[in-house]
């Protein structure tokens, strides 16, 4: 499971509403929740979730804390903080 993942995800409605928020299917938000959003669609998912008035912050760490959970989790290796990816949190 990627907790941040999740945190957003849950942010913008849950994986049903993130699909028709960026016309993709339920499976594909749904492998998300377990292998992390790619970077690729995050830009995407940001611009989506601004249109739809649920903007998420650039540090998306601020959502884990408004969510009362805030568990430590490594940082991306790539340093941004809008890169979801599992792999990547991995390294």
């Amino acid at each position: 499971m990627n907790l941040l993942a999740n945190i957003v995800i849950d942010h913008l409605g849950g994986s049903t509403a993130v699909a028709k928020m960026i016309e993709a299917s339920k499976s594909t938000v749904h492998s998300w929740r377990k292998n992390g959003i790619p970077h690729s669609r995050m830009a995407h998912l940001r611009l989506a979730a601004r249109a739809e008035g649920k903007p998420l912050p650039d540090d998306l760490n601020e959502l884990r804390h408004a969510s009362g959970n805030a568990a430590p989790q490594q940082a991306p290796s790539t340093g941004q903080s809008s890169d979801l990816s599992g792999a990547e949190q991995a390294a």
